[in-house]
């Protein structure tokens, strides 16, 4: 299914680009993450900004005998000015092959990067997911495991408000929009760096149809995903 779904297109001078979706143990990207969350209950909006630090550490090897790399996960409340201010999260892992990266975030598996990543190489980013996940709205009519992902805008610079970024592309997820829902998502990746920005809608209205979804929005979210800082350790 991932190769019919992949443009036939030629790789210039051999190029993959694997080092969108960098792997080695030790690297880092910390975040700012900025979220909106609609609660139709209560008919308020909390809004929320947190710093999350992501830190590739060693290989393992998965329950499918695969070699694969731990992700942990750090957050604060404000930007740490010692290592010690981070806090443990969660942990995530990636297996990174010839032919693609798979992320394991919270169960789930998302085929992130394929290789090449040429423009307007198309894959089934969520074929794996079967069932809705749970920040889905209306899981009883909604499935993600057609999304299909599709490459943008490669090695192009980018400015993300915080930095900017001179090799980039983008991974296009879904843009699924009604007058009573709004599903967004992309990420945004830079060579040697990986992920450096990453926006998620999905929201939901009955009502003040032709207002910004901002201002109408009943339920869901929106989260906006900044790449402030980065290195290795």
């Amino acid at each position: 299914m991932l190769t019919c779904c992949k443009k036939e297109s030629d790789t210039v001078s051999g190029d993959m680009g694997e080092n969108f979706f960098p792997d080695d143990s030790g690297a880092y990207v910390i975040y700012k993450v900025d979220s909106m969350i609609f609660d139709d209950f209560t008919q308020t909006t909390r809004t929320s900004t947190i710093y999350l630090k992501e830190k590739v550490m060693d290989q393992f090897t998965d329950n499918l005998g695969r070699l694969a790399k731990r992700i942990e996960r750090y957050y604060s409340d404000t930007i740490p000015t010692v290592p010690s201010s981070w806090q443990i999260f969660n942990a995530f892992y990636m297996v990174k092959t010839s032919r693609n990266v798979e992320r394991v975030e919270d169960n789930l598996r998302y085929i992130k990067m394929v290789f090449p990543n040429n423009n307007g190489e198309k894959w089934l980013g969520m074929r794996y997911i079967i069932s809705p996940p749970p920040y889905i709205i209306d899981s009883s009519n909604y499935r993600v495991n057609d999304w299909v992902y599709t490459i943008q805008d490669k090695d192009v610079t980018y400015d993300n408000s915080f930095k900017i970024f001179d090799s980039t592309l983008t991974v296009f997820h879904i843009y699924d929009s009604s007058a009573i829902n709004k599903t967004y998502s992309i990420e945004k990746y830079s060579r040697n760096i990986g992920l450096t920005y990453k926006e998620f809608w999905i929201v939901t209205a009955q009502t003040q149809i032709g207002l910004p979804w901002i201002d109408r929005a009943e339920k869901g979210f929106i989260m906006w995903q900044y790449a402030i800082d980065y290195g290795k350790e």
